[in-house]
């Protein structure tokens, strides 16, 4: 499965071009030097190869502790497969993550994914190790945290798909877990792929997003795994509601009992729990649908229900929310910028003022649909 691309709109990312430059002009660097005629310009390459290789151990890595981030900027000299398929996967993966946390502080983050990554291989099966793959894997993991949701087109077997990106990465885990096992049980496997590697950088990427996300160092969306998790509970709560209460229209004739104008009237105006109730279940069974939509790829009718949640119930709890993700659903999924901007902007005028968060939110969208095409 060779990923291809997401659908993630992201801004300029020099620190992803930067370490993509940085590892492919060694990798030529170094094949040159070590296929040169010249027997000092080969022996020069294989020493800087040499210089920069991470080898498991207290006393080398007390001696020469750079080795746990230059090993990232080595590739097999022999192929290009290695260093071409990591550099795809950090062209596809790293500038996502990059677009939510800042160059300077991805830079921070590939680097301690790098240092994670060996030390991870170091614990579980110490070899010498080169390769960007487990810094990569921790950019994946990040991903998967930060853009869970976001469409994955993916090279399989002659034909392209499109997957969730949660349900790649952990696709990919799988994978690097089989891999590992595999390894484990096997006498003569010292070397080769570094799965603990792999392992340590998602588990490292996926595990810091959350923690950013959680304590709010890191602005939430709502399109991260914490929404997601928010969505499922809700989901959960409905389901809850549904399965222990009645349907409305469903009557047991053996209770029925003929009510009188005036006590129709007085119930009408008093505003009973149970008209409350029923107005809450349509609530949440329009959330509820509006998301089924949205996970079955029907983004228009998605959006659609959204809208129509928030002008039926103004004054829902969620009926911010919805609009946003209306807007945000025309922006990004539908290429409507128009009617993301009136729906955004709405947010903007409303009275009373929607929330802190979802101004926020709401305002970063709007900048976002200035830079698209009208």
């Amino acid at each position: 499965m060779i990923p291809l691309g997401t659908d993630r709109i992201t801004r300029k990312t020099p620190t992803t071009i930067t370490i993509i430059v940085l590892n492919i002009a060694i990798f030529l660097l170094i094949s040159l030097g070590l296929n040169a005629q010249s027997t000092a310009t080969a022996s020069k390459a294989a020493e800087i190869e040499q210089f920069g290789v991470f080898y498991p151990g207290l006393q080398m890595v007390l001696t020469h502790p750079w080795t746990l981030v230059t090993y990232a900027f080595l590739h097999d000299p022999s192929g290009l497969s290695h260093v071409a398929f990591n550099m795809l996967f950090l062209w596809i993966f790293g500038r996502a993550v990059e677009d939510r946390l800042g160059s300077i502080w991805f830079a921070v983050f590939y680097i301690a994914g790098a240092i994670v990554s060996a030390l991870g291989q170091w614990l579980i099966s110490p070899a010498p190790m080169i390769g960007a793959s487990g810094a990569i894997a921790a950019a994946t993991g990040a991903f998967a945290a930060l853009c869970p949701r976001s469409r994955v087109r993916v090279l399989f077997f002659f034909t392209i798909i499109e997957i969730p990106g949660i349900v790649l990465v952990l696709i990919f885990v799988g994978l690097d877990l089989f891999g590992q096992l595999g390894q484990s049980v096997s006498s003569t496997s010292r070397g080769g792929i570094a799965y603990s590697a792999h392992l340590f950088g998602y588990a490292f990427g996926m595990l810091t997003m959350l923690a950013l996300l959680g304590s709010g160092i890191l602005k939430r969306t709502e399109f991260d795994l914490f929404f997601i998790m928010k969505q499922m509970k809700r989901r959960r709560e409905m389901r809850a509601a549904v399965n222990q209460s009645r349907s409305p229209w469903v009557k047991d004739v053996s209770t029925l009992s003929v009510a009188t104008p005036q006590a129709t009237t007085d119930v009408l105006r008093a505003g009973t729990p149970m008209r409350r109730q029923l107005s809450d279940a349509d609530a949440k069974r329009e959330l509820h649908d509006a998301g089924t939509r949205w996970s079955r790829g029907e983004f228009s009718a998605a959006a659609n229900a959204w809208e129509r949640f928030a002008q039926r119930f103004p004054s829902h709890p969620d009926s911010d929310g919805a609009l946003l993700l209306a807007a945000v659903t025309y922006a990004r999924k539908l290429n409507d910028p128009t009617r993301a901007r009136k729906l955004a902007q709405r947010l903007v005028d409303r009275v009373p003022a929607a929330t802190i968060e979802t101004l926020a939110q709401t305002k970063d969208l709007l900048k976002e649909i200035e830079g698209m095409k009208s």
